[in-house]
């Protein structure tokens, strides 16, 4: 009995002294661990493992290895991958076998109140909580099987410049890190498998700079920047360091600034194709509303920026500083996409290419003019206008690799060299991936000005430039087309000024009105142009002139251009194949047009040292040969008219023809203007220069028609005409064609004169010597020497009809004229040599013709003859006859009707002298003096008025007689017939 109580009370002891060992026991842990949290000896000792530092104000421990401590600061200590958290409270539960072993191990740990979590460089300062459970904290091995994060109002500081990255953060998070090696003991460098430990999944919200979030990854994109701070928002899940689909980081900025560095844009090798000293090239920004965005998409990690409502600007590099923009666009979109394969993010390699995407209203098309002059003369091309634009572009190793620039322009205005297109139009631009730039501009119902004159107007005008962007390659490879349709010259008057750098001074010709149209296409190298050009007018007028003559012309035209080659230099041209026609209302039918067409089937022509030369062949047909007479001498009476066939070759040098150079007419009708006659027919005209001063014209009609210019006659016609003018000054032409220039040689060798009666007219209408009827033969020749003249005629006139007073002749008829010493201002020649010879002369009457085989010559000398309408002669006259009994009969009526007087009055082989004068209104003879056998005969007769007066002395033998004619009435004196005469003369002023 007594051991069973003694046994129940030894439990009840036994309970106690466990209960007191407890209590005591928790006394001294309390105490303890009180002592190890607050005595800071526990964290120096946990911080000389190597590589751990930690630390806290206070704490408090309700159970052994479970603290609660305040003010927390953990961190692996590695200049590789630094690592530590900073927190106001945190429960922290370490593994004492762990720390007998000399490392740190966590079990878990729950931070309140982040004041910082440091990787690397980054810190992330926040408010949330931090949940982390089994990590392993060393220098050897680092273990994090997972963490846990949820925070607010977080910012991310860049450690080493203290650099705010991203603030407002809201983020939770969850990751784990594998166990892992992190850095390599002998080289202290980064285990690179680290991030292939690392899984996480986080979602984002917070407030960000664009550059700053997005930098790391664009650091391959020197020439791209980004500016703007907004909305971040994100959702991030990575799996053994690599991120997975449905990843994405996003920014929304109220404004966001993409800037395009021109100059880092190229390689570096690249020279500045568009630069020049003191003008780099410019940085363009485009500022708008926009987002950033990465993303991970079909295995593609996608990198895009997007604007919209977009001003986009240029800033020179010398006004960065001033901040002074050029706005060129407004209203724009513009997005900016890259991407590159999704690898672990330590393989990742950063982006090279990128595309480009813009739409939007173009204001300044100024600022395109510098690329334009890249691929242009000094002087380049201005543009000017606006319109909408839509471009896209394509880099790669910041390098253009391909881009493509469209914009339509309601007003669009070019300018180069003083030439000015304006009209609505496009331009279409495009790089070619093998760096080829090809562009081009359309203009719609266009102007064309030069110099404020309008060219052209309601013109559709396209260019086409290709060209390589290697500066280099462009001057050899470049090229450009530019073609016009449609287009309409309104005034061809503003010719005018092109043509007066052409044409000597004064100016021969003058474009006075009219419309033409055009259409052509040119194509351009750096060294050479080539195309075709077409110009069309209607109702043309031009004005003519060659020093006092002057003319107006109204013509339709149209010329063909072929520009076969043009050297850009100017010192080649080739025109072969250029045509022009021209076509006029004919005088006589003005309804009919008559066309001229001339084709230069070889026009090449060369500059060397400021000297044009070259060499042409012509051919065509021309209606109107009158443009020859602008070399042709005024006072020679020389003018060309009619139409034919043209032929031309020569060459020319420093403005002046070279010899040899030819020019052929083959004419269907040809007029020719000589003197005061007028020839036409089908004939031949050349125009040659022989030499540098030496030029001849000469044409020959087979067959010719002749007449006076103002005589309404009909024409005579004749065989082998020609006419040569010829000058040893052609120089001196060239400047003015004065007479004393030229040389003219014309023969009329064979002229048929149908009606003999056309001549008298250069007879004195009262004389009473009347041609009646007959047909004559002329041959003539003529030299004219600037305003000398010489020259010799020849009739020839058979069984021709003549009256002398009342009596009718007929004969034959010689006339030559042989003038010399001419003076053509006052058409006067000496006619020394000259004679009129009539033969087989009979009088005719109602009995029947007699005097059969009578002749006479009348030979001159000191003859003085002017050549009028009529003509007047004064010459010494040497006569011979056959025998004066044809003049008795003429003169004296008794001597008709009585056989013996006419028979005593008869002598043969007479000689004589006398002074011929012919004036307008008479013929006289004077001095007359007739010697033959036993007769002497002295006369002094003037036929006027249809009759003849006079007097008139025979003597006979022993035989004397007088005659007085007044009215053609004779008078015999027969009482001292010699005294008689004498005193006639001295009563007449003789």
């Amino acid at each position: 009995m007594s051991d069973v109580n003694t046994r129940k009370n030894r439990l009840p002891r036994l309970l106690f002294r466990v209960l007191i060992g407890l209590l005591f026991i928790i006394l001294i842990w309390v105490a303890g661990s009180y002592w190890l949290l607050n005595s800071q000896w526990l964290p120096k000792r946990i911080s000389q493992f190597e590589g751990i530092d930690i630390r806290w104000e206070q704490g408090a421990s309700r159970h052994p290895g479970r603290w609660e401590v305040e003010g927390l600061y953990l961190a692996r200590e590695d200049e590789a991958l630094p690592i530590s958290i900073e927190a106001e409270r945190a429960t922290l539960s370490l593994s004492l076998l762990a720390l007998l072993r000399g490392e740190l191990h966590i079990n878990a740990l729950d931070a309140e109140g982040i004041r910082r979590l440091t990787v690397g460089d980054i810190a992330l300062e926040a408010e949330g909580q931090l949940h982390v459970v089994e990590t392993t904290l060393s220098r050897d091995t680092l273990a994090i099987p997972n963490v846990s994060l949820a925070i607010t109002n977080g910012r991310l500081v860049r450690v080493s410049d203290q650099a705010t990255l991203v603030h407002d953060i809201d983020l939770t998070a969850d990751a784990t890190l594998d166990t892992i090696t992190p850095v390599d003991a002998t080289s202290g460098q980064l285990n690179p498998n680290l991030l292939a430990a690392l899984s996480a999944q986080l979602q984002l919200n917070a407030q960000a700079d664009a550059w700053e979030v997005f930098m790391p990854y664009l650091d391959a994109l020197p020439w791209l920047t980004l500016e703007g701070r907004g909305a971040l928002t994100g959702t991030l899940e990575l799996t053994a360091g690599k991120l997975q689909p449905g990843s994405e980081l996003m920014l929304d900025a109220p404004v966001l600034r993409l800037a395009v560095d021109e100059q880092r844009l190229r390689a570096p090798s690249d020279s500045p194709r568009w630069l020049i000293a003191d003008n780099p090239p410019p940085r363009h920004t485009a500022t708008g509303k926009g987002q950033v965005r990465l993303a991970v998409e079909s295995d593609q990690l996608h990198f895009s920026t997007q604007l919209a409502d977009v001003e986009l600007a240029e800033i020179e590099l010398a006004e960065v500083e001033l901040d002074e923009p050029h706005p060129y666009a407004e209203h724009a979109e513009l997005r900016l996409a890259t991407q590159i394969p999704n690898q672990r993010l330590d393989q990742l390699d950063l982006p090279t290419a990128a595309t480009l995407a813009l739409q939007g209203d173009i204001i300044r098309l100024d600022m395109l003019d510098r690329y334009l002059t890249a691929y242009a003369d000094e002087q380049g091309i201005r543009l000017s206008g606006h319109g909408q634009m839509d471009a896209s572009a394509s880099i790669r190793e910041s390098r253009l690799y391909d881009a493509q620039l469209n914009i339509q322009a309601p007003e669009l205005a070019a300018d180069t060299r003083g030439f000015i297109a304006q009209g609505s139009g496009s331009l279409n631009a495009r790089l070619t991936p093998q760096e080829i730039m090809e562009a081009t501009l359309n203009f719609n119902d266009a102007t064309l000005h030069h110099q404020e004159r309008l060219l052209l107007d309601d013109a559709d005008i396209n260019l086409i430039a290709t060209s390589p962007i290697n500066p280099q390659k462009a001057p050899d490879e470049a090229t450009a087309m530019l073609s016009w349709q449609a287009a309409r010259l309104p005034d061809v008057s503003v010719l005018q000024s092109y043509l007066v750098a052409i044409l000597p001074t004064p100016t021969p010709l003058q474009l006075l009105s009219g419309q033409a149209t055009s259409h052509g296409q040119l194509t351009m190298t750096s060294e050479q142009l080539s195309g075709e050009v077409h110009l069309a007018g209607n109702g043309l007028a031009t004005r003519w002139q060659h020093g006092d003559q002057a003319g107006t012309l109204t013509s339709d035209m149209q010329l063909f251009l072929p520009l076969q080659q043009v050297a850009m230099d100017g010192s080649a041209l080739n025109l072969s194949g250029a045509r022009l026609s021209w076509q006029v209302a004919a005088i006589d039918r003005p309804s009919e047009r008559l066309e001229s067409v001339l084709v230069l089937t070889d026009g090449r022509f060369q500059r060397r040292n400021s000297v044009p030369s070259g060499q042409f062949a012509l051919e065509g047909s021309v209606q109107r040969l009158g443009f020859l007479n602008a070399f042709l001498p005024d006072a020679h009476g020389l003018a060309i008219a009619g139409e034919g066939q043209l032929f031309a070759q020569g060459a020319f040098r420093d403005n002046r023809l070279l010899a040899p150079t030819r020019l052929r007419v083959n004419a269907d009708q040809l007029e020719v203007t000589f003197l005061d006659y007028l020839a036409t027919g089908r004939g031949e005209l050349t125009a040659q220069l022989d030499s540098t001063e030496q030029a001849q014209l000469s044409l020959g009609i087979p067959r010719f028609d002749l007449k006076r210019q103002d005589d309404d006659s009909p024409h005579v016609q004749g065989r082998h005409f020609a006419l040569t003018t010829q000058t040893e000054q052609f120089s001196e032409v060239l400047e003015s064609p004065q007479p004393e220039h030229f040389t003219t040689r014309i023969a009329l060798p064979i002229t048929e004169v149908p009606d003999f009666t056309r001549y008298n007219r250069y007879l004195p209408e009262g004389a009473g010597v009347t041609l009646l009827d007959g047909q004559a033969s002329l041959a003539s020749e003529w030299l004219l020497e600037g305003f000398n003249a010489q020259g010799e005629i020849t009739l020839r006139a058979f069984g021709a009809e003549l009256a002398l007073l009342d009596q009718r002749l007929r004969g034959d008829v010689h006339l030559y004229l042989h003038l010399t010493d001419g003076d053509l201002n006052t058409r006067r020649f000496t006619a020394n040599d000259s004679f009129l010879r009539l033969e087989n002369v009979n009088l005719q009457s109602e009995n029947g013709a007699s005097d059969a085989g009578w002749w006479v010559q009348l030979s001159m000398f000191d003859a003085q003859l002017a050549w009028e309408d009529p003509v007047r002669l004064a010459s010494q006259l040497r006569l011979e006859m056959r025998d004066t009994g044809l003049l008795a009969r003429l003169f004296l009526a008794r001597a008709r009707d009585s056989d013996w007087l006419g028979r005593l009055l008869n002598v043969h082989d007479i000689e004589g002298t006398a002074q011929l004068e012919i004036s307008g209104e008479q013929i006289s003879l004077s001095d007359l003096t007739l010697t033959g056998g036993p007769l002497l005969l002295l006369s002094d007769v003037a036929l006027a008025d249809r009759s003849a007066n006079g007097a008139l002395y025979a003597r006979l033998g022993v035989l004397g007689l007088g005659v007085e004619l007044e009215d053609s009435e004779p008078t015999l004196r027969f009482i001292q017939p010699r005294r008689w005469f004498d005193r006639w003369r001295e009563a007449n002023g003789r």
